[in-house]
């Protein structure tokens, strides 16, 4: 059986066994890691890269599809792993020439978010690490193909990160390895549905990484009719483990908040919102709903009046809020359209 090309110990034996000093095996690993280029293109000295990296697993992703988006910097990746399952990553380019990636975690979800076209496609399995590490590799590649350089990494694709804690773990313990992709852990957000206990033992392992949580209603009885998870984790439960944060890391938690029209837009649940979140340190992201017309469901987006309402009252409150303008929807690549779809 072939090793894993992101197994960095035994990369580093096997340069070191064929050879190469530690400069050389520097140049290796800068040139996989953070410049995202093929084995097949480095230079090797006097060896030949496929003989040299025969020994390795390269590549654990085949892409199937590549759609860009007609309207802004989005493009949808569509994946399939070796054994035949799909998953979505997306790219992010802001138009203030940042660069993000959206990684998916699991195929399918585990969750069952009634908003989210995800969600309708059950649970398969969780993703390795591999997989998971596969997405950013592939996705590097093809904005250093346009001299880009990936900034951001969010863990906001297809299902819930923390129910694959152990492979999101080792997958953020390699890409902030400064011996492989060294990204900066405040560039990397871990987005969770609110499950108080895997947020802590993360939060706990992982100090410096950003979290966001999917909060998207004001009161239990709204979020229950959106996200069932809510029935197991009220927002009782959430607030304690947001007071909890605040004593194991610095720095906000970013507040997600899904807009749905007469659902949770009124300046009544931005008030109860701003009670809610009162005392912590938290950012307030504001995202309309995109809607997904093929799964039929009943839930609209709001309006954009009501949303700058409901962003006014809570800065009036003395919070940070931000409005998300979503990339993607014309490819159905925005927030909670993830349905591997070709």
């Amino acid at each position: 059986m072939k090793s894993s090309l992101y197994d960095v110990d035994v990369l580093e034996k096997h340069l070191t066994s064929k050879g190469f000093g530690g400069r050389d095996r520097r140049y290796i690993r800068r040139n996989i890691f953070r410049n995202f280029m093929p084995v097949e293109s480095l230079e090797c000295g006097n060896q030949i890269a496929k003989d040299l990296f025969a020994p390795f697993e390269t590549s654990y992703l085949t892409l199937i599809s590549r759609i860009d988006s007609n309207i802004d910097g989005a493009s949808k990746l569509l994946f399939e792993t070796k054994d035949g399952k799909r998953i979505e990553t997306v790219i992010l380019r802001i138009a203030s020439g940042r660069t993000s990636i959206c990684v998916s975690s699991q195929v399918g979800c585990t969750e069952k978010c009634r908003f989210c076209a995800t969600g309708e496609l059950g649970f398969l399995r969780n993703l390795t690490r591999e997989e998971i590490i596969d997405q950013v590799v592939q996705a590097g590649r093809i904005l250093a193909g346009e001299d880009r350089s990936l900034r951001n990494i969010v863990f906001m694709g297809m299902g819930e990160p923390l129910r694959n804690y152990d492979n999101l773990e080792k997958a953020i313990e390699l890409l902030t390895s400064g011996q492989a992709f060294h990204f900066a852990a405040k560039r990397i957000t871990v987005s969770s549905l609110g499950i108080p206990e895997l947020i802590l033992k993360f939060a706990e392992r992982f100090p410096d990484i950003s979290l966001a949580l999917s909060l998207n209603s004001s009161n239990d009885a709204r979020r229950s009719e959106v996200m069932p998870i809510n029935e197991k984790y009220p927002m009782s439960a959430l607030r304690a483990m947001l007071e909890k944060l605040e004593t194991i890391r610095d720095g906000f938690v970013m507040i997600e908040y899904i807009m749905f029209k007469d659902l949770n837009d009124d300046l009544n649940a931005a008030s109860e919102v701003a009670e809610f979140l009162r005392g912590l340190s938290v950012h307030i992201n504001l995202i309309p709903y995109n809607p997904d017309y093929s799964l039929n469901k009943s839930f609209f987006p709001s309006s954009n009046e009501t949303i700058d309402a409901f962003k006014d009252h809570l800065k009036a409150e003395g919070y940070k809020v931000t409005r998300r303008f979503s990339l993607g929807q014309d490819i159905a690549a925005a927030c909670g359209q993830l349905a591997n779809k070709v």
